[in-house]
């Protein structure tokens, strides 16, 4: 099952809109509003040791903040109880991910680095968020570590603020913290949340859910649901096929009118029909009817 849930996550946050999605609509910090996510590059690094592959899994972005270099250090956590160790393992891999780095960069400086963690589990998370709140204060608190780590955690999210977010990764949320009994009657809801998504990332999307649904419901029910979001969206595509193929036709329209003015400004100053056809490439046809109508 954890296996499931690394496999299933990892893909997500191997797409650029999916990381994009978290930080922007999940994470009130007021920096995030200065990344430049057309930057986002997928770091190949992992740091999670074999101790706790089983329980948990990391994945790296780099992006661009007010043009230096900010990395984003995702640690997924899909076990279902809480771990107290966790503000140190977290600490753990971000000062080794620091230590891959130290001396190659050209500042001499260390890269910035944003940990987040995203608990899916059903318990609360009562975990510290700092390393500092697990050490003994009896000496002075400049000798003590500082570090925090932002939170996600899913169960603490309600519904109602989902639903007002609209989008992917919120429909994933959305999901994970509904029984299959709700899903099946609230299906209208979660298809309104990806409405407006691209069909590349609703096709992500429906991937997740299947596979997801296969470990809590059965194969007849998974797939009424899966068909019921598949329909809508083709829908969705096929109008999105149209609407672009009018703005083509529609541009293509205003191209030809644009030519048929500069023919007609053309005839006008005593241009030949030949000269006509080859500046503005409309047809000799064509700027014989222009002339006909001018005359």
């Amino acid at each position: 099952m954890a296996n499931q849930h690394d496999r299933r996550y990892k893909r997500l946050f191997s797409h650029p809109v999916f990381v994009k999605q978290l930080l922007i609509s999940f994470v009130q910090e007021k920096f995030v509003r200065y990344l430049d996510f057309d930057s986002l590059q997928r770091v190949n690094k992992n740091f999670v040791t074999e101790e706790y592959k089983e329980k948990e899994s990391d994945i790296i972005w780099k992006i661009d903040f007010k043009n230096k270099p900010l990395y984003i250090f995702i640690l997924i956590e899909f076990q279902s109880t809480v771990d107290y160790s966790m503000p140190l393992r977290f600490l753990r891999y971000i000062t080794e991910f620091y230590q891959s780095f130290y001396g190659k960069t050209e500042s001499g400086k260390l890269p910035a680095v944003f940990p987040v963690l995203l608990y899916n589990g059903e318990a609360r998370w009562t975990v510290p968020w700092s390393i500092e709140d697990m050490i003994e204060p009896n000496i002075p608190g400049k000798y003590i570590p500082k570090f925090h780590y932002y939170r996600v955690l899913e169960n603490e999210i309600p519904k109602s603020s989902l639903v007002k977010i609209k989008n992917a990764l919120a429909a994933v949320f959305y999901t994970e913290t509904s029984s299959s009994e709700e899903l099946q009657d609230e299906m209208d809801r979660l298809i309104e949340l990806i409405r407006d998504e691209d069909m590349e990332v609703v096709q992500e999307f429906t991937r997740w859910l299947n596979n997801f649904l296969s470990t809590m419901m059965g194969e007849e029910a998974r797939e009424g649901i899966v068909k019921k979001i598949e329909s809508v969206m083709e829908v969705k595509f096929m109008l999105e096929t149209k609407w672009k193929e009018y703005r083509e036709r529609l541009r293509e329209e205003g191209k030809g009118e644009k030519a048929r003015e500069a023919a007609r400004k053309m005839l006008d100053k005593g241009f030949s029909v030949d000269d006509i056809c080859e500046i503005t490439g409309l047809s000799p046809i064509e700027v014989e009817k222009l002339k006909k109508d001018k005359s």
